[in-house]
């Protein structure tokens, strides 16, 4: 098995959800952590939670939005350009509008951060992990990079393109160590509904009532599975759903 021990690891979108519970996950293996989200006092709170059980782990912290164009220079400095893991993690989807009533910042914010944000970070990355010749990168993806819904046009090609540059990254780099890899979840309940509908939490809840969602958890456990295959093994996707969930628009409530 691959040891995660003292391994640098950079998780974007880590204030919340899925990124928050791969950090722990993460601290648990011994990685050191560097830890981007916008909400910096988010980013504290975590890290004086994962210091308080884990004292001796490295962890820092950058709080920035994704879609900065000096991204790249941030992640520089902040990193040193040493990192041998990335969770390519912040994400979000707005709103449920079909396409004739689409809402053009509503697009606009899906494209630069589930897009353009995402290329940037790997673009930035991958040739550092070329140079010290090894690395991992995971691409947080989902079911609605594979399966289509209404409502969710933009959200589903925001996705698609995922699943597309993850793809060619992966055949782009093989034979290199380094690894590329992606998680691709149906229904999660994280702070990912509540965005999606505007901060309208009674809202979001209705979309796991009656049925059991996947918890953020399960996907950072998933991770860690790939993440500590030996270094000849590279498991290319993981698509999952909660037992209810059939498919993306099949879901069995109680």
């Amino acid at each position: 098995m691959e040891t995660l021990k003292n391994k640098r690891v950079l998780i974007t979108g880590a204030s919340a959800g899925i990124g928050r519970a791969t950090a722990w996950s993460l601290a648990y293996h011994g990685a050191e952590l560097f830890l981007v989200a916008r909400r910096e006092e988010k980013l504290k709170e975590l890290k004086s939670e994962i210091s308080q059980k884990y004292p001796d782990l490295k962890i820092h912290l950058q709080a920035m939005d994704v879609n900065d164009k000096m991204l790249p220079e941030i992640l520089a400095q902040f990193t040193g350009e040493k990192i041998d893991i990335l969770i390519n993690n912040a994400g979000l989807a707005l709103g449920r509008d079909k396409v004739e009533t689409l809402n053009w910042d509503d697009v606009e914010g899906m494209i630069s951060t589930n897009i353009t944000a995402n290329f940037r970070v790997a673009r930035t990355v991958v040739p550092w992990m070329l140079g010290q010749g090894s690395g991992d990168i995971i691409n947080l993806c989902s079911v609605a990079g594979h399966y289509t819904y209404q409502g969710g046009a933009v959200y589903c090609a925001t996705k698609f393109a995922v699943q597309a540059f993850t793809r060619v990254l992966r055949e782009e780099t093989a034979g290199r160590n380094l690894r590329v890899m992606q998680v691709s979840p149906g229904m999660v309940d994280t702070e990912f509904s509540t965005v999606r509908f505007k901060g309208d939490a009674d809202l979001a809840k209705t979309v796991y009532k009656g049925m059991d969602p996947l918890v953020a958890e399960d996907i950072s456990e998933m991770m860690i599975f790939m993440l500590t295959r030996p270094r000849h093994v590279v498991i290319d996707e993981i698509l999952t759903t909660p037992q209810a969930q059939g498919s993306i628009t099949t879901v069995v409530r109680k």
